[in-house]
């Protein structure tokens, strides 16, 4: 049995790759401000380097890039090793695999003969049981579900699969927003080429969403375009297709980002279909950065934020347009809803922090 008022403010051992700083970091961070000590541990630059011009990390070697994708060879070894003594120096109160899929489940085993007092948490907001998912990618991760006394997952539909496998407890850990990079951005202090009608921020997927963006270009508004993997979309776009316009499309970063966003009157939301999922980050940041919302539209949006008061949704192409006309000529709704959205965001406390705080009561409570 776990000492409750062991983990009050705990030491916690926070596992993951630490590529991008909205994840592990973030939540790192978060978890310091409410009064844990966090120790780190990753593997970013075991495997990646950062190399200017590029938007993605860059492997060192074609060697490196094989033992990545297939969870073998003798840099993965030592990122085992290396963890196993980490946690036995440090004996954390709480250990968290944090979209983990390169630690065997012998190596968890072996961290819980060292550390019987110990919770051990995983999570992930990508959807390992997906038809679509790399199943070699995600194989450790499902076999070591049994071995974790509390899984956090990032949508409704995954609660079963863990069960499925072998969990014990299945919480729902939804994403969140940064406050101290998701804010409002006055329109004066937003670069000229971010301003716009409306903007999409986010990936390509073979989903319908360019079949969506082309409606809204051929509809006369002023579209902005930012994200990855759009090189895949230039296969289905007509030779008259205004989307052709927006190339090169790449991500944006940081302050960009933002501005991506504030420098647009209504922000489009898309959700991955190939992670079933049923709203996203942006779901959260939109409004954070006060901006009027207009998402696909799913029950589980609909329960987060009231339809047509704090975001406004689609269903089809000929609602899309009909909803960003309305926002577009009534500047009074449009601010409407920006300003019930943003004031949504922050009184269900779905900040960074709020998500930490929900994170840390709900694995104190865990016993063994």
């Amino acid at each position: 049995m776990h000492d409750e008022s062991a983990i009050k403010s705990p030491t916690i051992l926070l596992v993951g790759d630490y590529m991008w700083q909205w994840y592990q970091e973030a939540c790192a961070r978060a978890l310091e401000q409410i009064g844990c000590q966090v120790v780190r541990f990753g593997w970013f630059a075991d495997f990646w380097r950062w190399v200017p011009g590029h938007t993605e990390p860059v492997y060192h070697s074609i060697c490196h890039r094989v033992q990545y994708r297939y969870q073998l060879g003798p840099i993965v070894h030592r990122i085992n090793k290396r963890l196993l003594s980490i946690a036995t120096q440090t004996k954390p109160d709480i250990v968290w695999f944090y979209n983990v899929t390169l630690i065997s489940p012998a190596i968890v085993r072996k961290m819980r003969e060292l550390l019987p007092n110990t919770v051990f948490c995983q999570y992930s907001n990508d959807n390992p049981f997906s038809p679509l998912a790399r199943s070699g990618l995600w194989r450790y991760y499902i076999e070591s579900i049994p071995y974790f006394d509390i899984h956090f997952t990032y949508r409704h539909s995954n609660i079963a699969d863990y069960y499925r496998f072998g969990a014990y407890r299945v919480e729902l850990f939804r994403s969140y927003f940064i406050p101290e990079e998701d804010y409002p951005t006055p329109k004066e202090e937003i670069p000229e080429r971010f301003k716009c009608d409306v903007a999409f921020v986010g990936h390509y997927e073979d989903d319908g969403r360019i079949e969506y963006l082309d409606a809204i270009c051929h509809a006369g508004f002023n579209l902005n375009l930012f994200g990855s993997g759009w090189q895949g979309a230039l296969a289905k776009l007509g030779t008259e297709s205004l989307l052709r316009r927006q190339y090169p499309i790449s991500p944006v970063f940081g302050a960009d980002y933002r501005y991506a966003i504030c420098g647009a009157k209504v922000a489009l939301c898309f959700f991955s279909k190939l992670n079933c999922d049923t709203y996203t980050r942006r779901s959260f940041q939109i409004p954070a950065m006060r901006v009027a919302m207009l998402s696909e539209y799913t029950d589980d949006m609909a329960n987060l934020f009231h339809p047509d008061q704090e975001a406004c949704y689609f269903r089809t192409s000929a609602e899309l347009l009909e909803q960003l006309r309305h926002l577009s000529r009534d500047e009074s709704f449009q601010n409407r809803v920006a300003v019930a959205g943003y004031k949504k965001v922050y009184d269900d406390n779905h900040s960074v922090v709020g998500r930490m705080e929900a994170w840390l009561n709900q694995v104190s409570q865990m016993r063994r």
